[in-house]
This record gives structure tokens, sequence and C-alpha cells, in this order.
């Protein structure tokens, strides 16, 4: 499969149907989801995605990164007062034999004052095989993500995110498999040029 350019993001065909889904759902799914840690996980990975696409579509007057370093992207929210900074990336370099799916990134979460908070998710851009975890691969140090949701997958353990956050930030290269319902599978590999800093100013910007 060929690369994409940060510039493509969003797919055009997207826009309106994930802003016309999101605007009448992110409240309610964020202010539900906060008393949860599953919960917060499985929405806060949804409505990013939706407000990734709106912010970057014609209907929002693009709000600016807050930090665009190699081929990650950050950007703050503010959520009943408090900041939710995220940072996102596309893959470089995508194969399996699949037909056809929708779009697939990497992204961490992190929410002002819980620290507890601070989240890996991923998508392929398909539903996934719930019986089969989705492989992390960073640099050869191997991870699982069993927690899936739809398209959506996390690390069920917690403690497990600060461990992956720095093999990312030391690492050179990502590496995300994924099986669909389907049966067919994805092998994503995303740069972590630029994980680093754009990193730190998500600490910086959400404390």
């Amino acid at each position: 499969m060929g690369q994409q350019n940060s510039q493509d993001w969003p797919p055009r065909e997207l826009e309106g149907m994930f802003y016309n889904k999101y605007r009448f759902v992110l409240i309610w799914n964020l202010l539900a989801a906060r008393k949860m840690k599953i919960l917060y996980k499985i929405f806060i990975g949804i409505n990013l995605l939706g407000l990734i696409l709106i912010l970057s579509s014609p209907i929002s007057n693009a709000q600016k990164p807050l930090a665009e370093h190699g081929k990650w992207t950050a950007y703050t929210i503010t959520e009943n007062g408090r900041k939710v900074c995220y940072m996102f990336s596309r893959p470089i370099r995508e194969n399996g034999n699949y037909k056809r799916r929708g779009d697939a990134f990497s992204m961490v979460t992190r929410r002002q004052g819980d620290r507890t908070s601070e989240d890996i998710s991923v998508t392929s851009g398909y539903p996934y095989n719930n019986k089969k975890p989705v492989e992390i691969n960073i640099d050869g140090k191997k991870y699982v993500f069993n927690l899936l949701q739809g398209e959506y997958a996390w690390s069920e353990e917690l403690e497990r995110n600060p461990q992956i956050i720095k093999a990312m930030a030391k690492g050179n290269r990502l590496k995300v498999r994924g099986v669909s319902k389907k049966g067919t599978y994805s092998l994503d590999t995303y740069s972590l040029k630029g994980f680093t800093a754009t990193y730190k100013s998500i600490t910086k910007a959400c404390p």
C-alpha cells in the first residue's frame, strides 16, 4: 500500500459522517466514561477520532495543532474545565491481505491532572476479531493489546502504558498487526520520529 501524507487527513468522504455523529455523542460519552476506566478507554478513542476529523475539516476553522514533530501531531481539547491532550500518527507503510479498510492510526491521550488516564490506542480501520489480540512490536519488543472494541484496541493493563510509551520514545519503528472479523490481517508500520518531542508537548500542556 502507498504512503499517505498528513495533508490527506482526514479522508473527505468521512468528514460529514463523523461530524454528525460526534456533535451528538461526544459530551455524553466523555461524562459517562470518566467513572469507569474501561469505558473511558473505549469512548475516548472513538470520540477523539471524530475530533481529529472535525478539527481537520473545513467545518471547524482548523484549530492549530499543539505541536508537530516528525510523523506525530498533537492537539488539545477542554472537557469540564480540564485539558485532554492527544497525539496521533498514521502508518508510513501498510501491508496485509485485506481488500479495503478505513484509516489506520495510533494515538496517545493524556488528561490534565490524571496520569492514570494516560493511554495508547490503535485502530487498523476495520472491526477487530475479538479472539485475536492486536500485536504491537516496537523495535523487537512485543506487547499485546487485548482490550478490543470495534475498530479500536488498547492494553488491558493500565500499568503497562508507561512502559510502552518509554519504548516508543526510545524506538524507531512501531508495528501493529491486527486481524479482522473476516479473518484478513493488516500490518502497519509507524515511524517514531518526532514521538518524544510531541509527547513532551502533551505532558507540558496536560501536567
